[in-house]
């Protein structure tokens, strides 16, 4: 690399960052939400307690890179964010000047860190559209786009797959059960076993439910939010199986934090009925759509699947392990 860059902290260019977003964004190469200079000062360079750190480079024509990773007091992993190049001096080199000195910045910072990763887990958050379907949009990328530049660019400086996570989408407007569903839903019925929402004064059993399938995460975003519209398979009033609660964020998109089936009653496709009525109830409540992502190889993806979801972008989880 023949050009003179200089080290500069991004935060102080925040206008270039952001025109330097804006053009991979407009040009199609990445599916990320456009910036705003106030947008990428809250997400970048506001302290939402963990370390971020920075890297970025200048030319005589202004900025020419940057990147943003982070990592939590000690953590062992930390995550790269984004890292960018003004495209007049794309494949010059700079992207990995940027990779190089976060890497280095980050094992400065914290001498006990094992591994970088590109993954969901990633504290900062980075919104992105669904293709073919703006303004529709999903609040972070589960990995690195597998159709983007940016999976290439990683693989070849050291980062490598260790899951594919696929994106799916649905519509949900006048969303109606697929046929095989309803049927599904009148068997089960037959059998004593009712779909409904929760009712304290009826129906019975969550936290035995939740010691038969052992999440304790769902069970505490449940057990706080009983008052709330969720979805569950009723044995004689006791809990079976559930889905929610229901939510639908400020951009009309679908939410809930789980759905889970009693271990003795797996075999007759709960989950699938349990996860269309989800979206049959959010539906009718005005949700304009759903976006999730699961692994490839995870079951649930026939649940989803069966609903009628589609996948709309498919993400690698990447990472580099540290010598």
């Amino acid at each position: 690399m023949s050009e003179k860059f200089n080290q500069v902290n991004p935060c102080e260019h925040v206008k270039e960052c952001v025109d330097i977003w804006n053009s991979y964004v407009e040009s199609g190469d990445v599916v990320f939400k456009p910036m705003t200079e106030e947008s990428f000062k809250q997400l970048f360079c506001e302290n939402h307690g963990y370390k971020q750190i920075s890297a970025a480079f200048a030319d005589g024509n202004g900025l020419a890179a940057f990147g943003f990773a982070n990592f939590a007091d000690g953590a062992v992993v930390a995550y790269i964010t984004y890292i960018g190049v003004r495209k007049d001096l794309q494949r010059k080199g700079l992207g990995k000047k940027v990779l190089d000195t976060l890497e280095a910045k980050l094992k400065e910072a914290n001498p006990a860190l094992e591994k970088i990763e590109l993954v969901f887990y990633n504290p900062c958050q980075l919104s992105w559209f669904i293709p073919n379907a703006a303004p529709h949009d999903h609040p972070g990328v589960p990995g690195v786009d597998m159709n983007s530049a940016a999976y290439a660019f990683f693989a070849k400086n050291g980062y490598a797959d260790y899951a594919i996570q696929n994106a799916y989408y649905l519509p949900l407007e006048r969303y109606e059960y697929p046929a095989d569903i309803a049927a599904r839903i009148d068997a089960l019925k037959q059998q004593g076993i009712d779909i409904c929402y929760y009712d304290n004064e009826k129906n019975f059993g969550f936290p035995e439910f939740f010691d038969n399938i052992k999440n304790e995460g769902w069970r505490k975003q449940v057990l706080s939010q009983l008052d709330k519209d969720i979805v569950i398979a009723s044995d004689g009033g006791k809990v079976v199986g559930y889905t929610g609660p229901l939510g639908i964020s400020k951009e009309g998109r679908g939410t809930f934090c789980g759905i889970g089936v009693h271990t003795e009653y797996r075999q007759h496709g709960i989950g699938k009925i349990l996860f269309a009525s989800l979206c049959k109830g959010l539906s009718e409540r005005g949700a304009g759509y759903m976006s999730l992502f699961t692994g490839t190889t995870n079951p649930a993806r026939k649940i989803y699947e069966g609903a009628g979801f589609k996948i709309v972008r498919t993400f690698a989880d990447m990472r580099k392990v540290l010598d």
